[in-house]
């Protein structure tokens, strides 16, 4: 009778861990996903921004610029 508690006692500890295990691997699989999405959407914002700083630049490059002088007749 004390085998068959011992054992059982063994059995659920290792199911235990197991689960836990399984638990902990998904939560931090999932957690990773989160991190890898926001870190894309932070990547595409920059890029977005740089574009945009790039184009105000050149639009005030552009504006700034002295007109060659027109040619009289």
């Amino acid at each position: 009778m004390i085998t068959v508690a011992v054992v059982s006692v063994i059995t659920g500890a290792a199911f235990g861990w197991v689960l836990a295990l399984i638990t902990a691997s998904a939560a931090m699989s999932h957690s990773q996903q989160q991190m890898q999405r926001r870190v894309r959407y932070w990547q595409a914002e920059t890029a977005l921004a740089r574009a945009q700083a790039k184009a105000a630049r050149l639009a005030l490059k552009a504006l700034t610029q002295e007109q060659p002088p027109k040619p009289t007749e």
